[in-house]
């Protein structure tokens, strides 16, 4: 086959090279020197239309261009996506614009929404899908709170399956990689009759776990499998019926983590003056540090954790979503669409959730038993035009209906303390007569030496948490053409949350516990059954808060390590409204303006638009539940974007400024037990100002060059939080200003550069690829005292900047539509965290999951 014939069948396959290009409209003789960028559709604002003239920042991806860059998950759209964050370690965490959601409970509703279909995904645990079949996927960044707006202050993921065909016909395709990773995907249309269409999706991966756990098995491995059944009914004309069912179902072990300590003077150090479990000279207590050192990055092998055989790094779950949408064209300018969607999912547990990161169980947060998810969305929409096209118009309604629940788990192990510190941990513990404990002390005339051992921190605390929740929505948005370039946009949506929850809190029986010790080890000798607190008749070298905690463990095998009393019950409800409108402007720069010059098409664009986010009930440790107000966002945006060199050069550009109120924040408090719970608050005022930059270049007929840049910068205008110790030691309401601290979780700065080449040549289609990305430094911290570290010593509580690099080599066969590919991933094996948490002024720890090292691998893929 000569190199010209070559070449024309590799202009079918152009479209899984580049996210849309297009030979130009010249002849083969005079288009050598370019392609064109071909035009790009997305349904940003529920309809569809080109990219360059949606005044949104959108990016859009192909099912095949996401396959030409090898991206076979959800996470690994943050590489080339400007202000998009995804990190995966215990739990999905999705943020665009610094704006996401960082704990996984099931209080917590994600703050970008994800679609499928147009079906809303509630739960951030399914929102990490394989792109095992998907025909397009648009990250809109930006509150979205009209057409999108369910919970909405981030953005939206928008994927779209790949629809069935009229004719037989699919694909499969294979992986093969090191840590024994294996991969089959396939995909078949199989019509049914003239009308009725079909189409099934089948995919399963597995990889081995990279990061050994000592004592236990190896974490970060992948186990997924999941299959989708598709019908497409053309009932009439103009009624199209789209049917959709999926099953995943997960069974991986999440990273495990590394340990640095942070603060001597945390409270779980040397602040509350408590001893644990192998401090045997109190004067001299070493182990909660030692535990951590055990852990210490730096001091382990590569690759290599030690986290113990407490550790739960379980993954498990099993998801059901069902799908219908309904089409209905009512006449030429006017359709009704009709999507209502169910899904059913249960996560498996125990699973660990946090705890202070070295390899004896001192401090664990465990999600317990099965936790379950429920929802049924409905959604109506009215998309259509009027006044002979002057105006296009969106309205429709949505309807949610949402049940979850959640056991949960905190426990502490039994520590201990010296007489002079007792009554100190005392003060912080609602309840308890302090003068009484000191008078009881002081007639037993106890020297300081003698051990003190007891639930000085709460051993046990199970709470089920019920929610169920109901959302009702009206939208609608009009475009006005004011002239064949001008347009004008106005929008709103009115939502109603609500929201019921349910809280069961039962706490270990510390009396109870008391009389297990004596009973077993009669020196153990009950002083303060409020507190759990006796004296053991020995010395500290024996160690007797191992021995004591060896009591509990043989009398309590399972998780729960204590007795527990009664339960206690709480309740609340409330219901949450907003208006949240937008408004638009767009000049499409006439066309003429550009002939024979560099600039081909030209948008300018000014957005105002809302975002909210629901309100919700927080546990909070014994307390109960209190009411985190809603999150609302005022976003301020200008952007152009512009076609040039004949179209084979394009650049979008976004300018903006968001204004929170009342942002919802994860953060260290202190319950009237004295138990450290990781709870929520609204951050009164704060900023974020920022820039995107996208640019896709193809300089000649067979290059391609992508880069992409943003840049977000992040501030507190009104922070005030409560220092821990004071509430720890004397039950005290001390307020902190924590308004000069730096977004969480969020890189300021991240940018990627792409580049490939195709080689024609007589035995098929190479074709090299390149894409570096990188991600500036994240800070980490959780509590007040975070900030503090940061400041004298920004390695103990940043995540590090770093930079990727992947590399694929595709060979690809047009006549038997055939392409081979080899790619190695992190190329130069850089070590990066994923997840990372700082509690300098509780736990005094800095905890960080590592991501992916050096992967590599070829993959086959056969077309039929």
């Amino acid at each position: 086959m000569n190199h010209n014939k070559l070449l024309a069948l590799s202009l079918a396959l152009s479209a899984s090279t580049i996210p849309g290009y297009a030979q130009d409209n010249r002849s083969s003789e005079e288009s050598t020197s370019r392609r064109q960028i071909e035009e790009v559709i997305v349904t940003a604002r529920k309809r569809s239309e080109n990219i360059q003239e949606t005044p949104v920042a959108v990016t859009a991806f192909s099912g095949d261009s996401l396959r030409e860059q090898g991206i076979m998950s959800t996470q690994e759209l943050s590489k080339s996506v400007p202000s998009l964050q995804i990190n995966d370690s215990t739990s999905p965490q999705i943020f665009i614009r610094g704006i996401g959601q960082r704990a996984h409970m099931a209080r917590f509703d994600p703050s970008v929404s994800v679609y499928i279909d147009g079906i809303f995904i509630p739960r951030p645990d399914g929102q990490l899908l394989d792109t095992i079949d998907i025909e397009s996927v648009q990250v809109l960044r930006g509150p979205q709170g009209t057409l999108f707006g369910k919970n909405n202050t981030g953005g939206a993921l928008v994927f779209n399956l790949t629809k069935p065909g009229d004719t037989f016909g699919g694909f499969v395709e294979g992986l093969m990689g090191n840590y024994d990773e294996q991969s089959v995907r396939a995909a078949v249309d199989l019509p049914i009759a003239d009308k009725l269409l079909s189409r099934v999706s089948l995919s399963s991966r597995r990889r081995d776990g990279f990061l050994n756990n000592i004592g236990s098995d190896n974490n970060q491995s992948i186990d997924r499998l999941s299959a989708i059944g598709q019908l497409r009914w053309d009932a009439a004309d103009n009624i199209t019926l789209d049917g959709l069912a999926f099953y995943g179902k997960v069974r991986e072990k999440y990273p495990s983590y590394h340990c640095e300590l942070i603060n001597e003077d945390a409270l779980f150090v040397n602040g509350l003056g408590i001893l644990w479990s192998g401090d045997t000279d109190p004067n001299n207590p070493s182990a909660y540090r030692d535990n951590c050192a055990a852990n210490n990055r730096n001091n382990l092998p590569d690759l290599t954790t030690n986290q113990g055989d407490s550790f739960r790094a379980v993954k498990a779950q099993d998801i059901l979503l069902l799908g219908g949408t309904l089409d209905w064209e009512i006449n030429e300018n006017n359709t009704l669409k009709t999507i209502i969607g169910y899904r059913d999912a249960i996560k498996f547990g125990p699973q660990t959730a946090a705890d202070d990161g070295g390899p004896q169980p001192f401090l664990r947060a465990l999600v317990l038993d099965d936790s379950l998810q429920e929802s049924l969305t409905l959604e109506f929409q009215l998309n259509g035009t009027a006044f002979d096209g002057s105006l296009d118009y969106t309205a429709g309604f949505f309807w949610q209906d949402e049940y979850k629940s959640e056991r949960f788990l905190t426990s502490n192990p039994l520590v201990g303390a010296k007489a002079t510190n007792l009554a100190g941990l005392a003060a912080g513990q609602a309840g308890l007569d302090l003068s009484g404990i000191t008078n009881l002390l002081n007639s037993l005339n106890l020297p300081d030496a003698t051990p003190l051992i007891g639930g000085l921190l709460p051993l046990s605390t199970l709470q089920d948490f019920d929610i169920n929740g109901q959302t009702y929505a009206a939208f609608t948005q009009a475009t006005w053409h004011i002239t064949d370039n001008i347009e004008w946009t106005l929008g709103g949506r009115y939502t109603e949350e609500i929201r019921k929850s349910d809280l069961i809190t039962r706490s270990a029986d510390l009396p109870e516990t008391l009389s297990i010790l004596s009973s077993v080890n009669p020196r153990f000798i009950p002083v303060v059954p409020d507190m759990g607190v006796a004296y053991y008749a020995g010395l500290w070298s024996e160690d007797p808060i191992q021995i004591a905690n060896d009591i509990l463990n043989n009398y309590f095998p399972g998780e729960i390590k204590a007795p527990l009393g009664a339960p206690t019950y709480d309740s609340k409800d409330s219901t949450f409204r907003q208006f949240t409108p937008m408004t638009s402007a767009a000049w499409i720069l006439p066309e003429q303006w550009f002939d024979d010059g560099i600039l081909s098409s030209a948008m300018v664009y000014g957005t105002w638009s809302f975002g909210f986010k629901s309100g919700f009930h927080e546990p909070s440790g014994v307390d109960g539940l209190t009411e985190v107000a809603p999150e609302e966002l005022e976003n301020r945006e200008i952007g152009i974007k512009i076609d040039a060199l004949e179209r084979s050069l394009r650049m979008n550009i976004a300018l903006y400024s968001m204004a929170f109120t009342n942002m919802q924040l994860i953060t260290v408090n202190v319950d009237s037990a004295n138990s450290l719970v990781v709870t929520s608050q609204n951050a009164g005022e704060s900023t974020i100002d920022g820039g995107e930059l996208e640019v896709l270049w193809l300089p000649s007929e067979n290059m391609m060059l992508s880069f992409t840049y943003s840049n977000n910068n992040y501030k507190y205008d009104e922070f005030m939080d409560n220092e821990l110790a004071a509430l720890a030691l004397r039950g005290e309401f001390v307020p902190v200003d924590r308004s000069k601290e730096d977004f969480a979780v969020s890189p300021e700065t991240s940018a990627s550069i792409g580049a490939q080449y195709t080689f024609v040549t007589d035995f098929g289609l190479f074709t090299p690829r390149v894409d570096v990305s990188y991600k500036s430094e994240v800070y980490m911290g959780l509590d007040a005292g975070s900030w503090e570290v940061a400041k004298s010593n920004p390695d103990l509580i940043y995540a590090s900047a770093y930079s990727l690099i992947d590399a694929r080599l595709s060979w690809n066969d047009p006549m038997s539509d055939l392409r081979i590919s080899a790619f190695v991933k992190n190329l130069a094996d850089k070590r990066y965290d994923i997840g990372a948490v700082g509690t300098a002024e509780s736990l005094g720890t800095f905890t960080r999951a590592l991501g992916d090292p050096r992967t590599f691998g070829i993959e086959l893929r056969k077309e039929f």
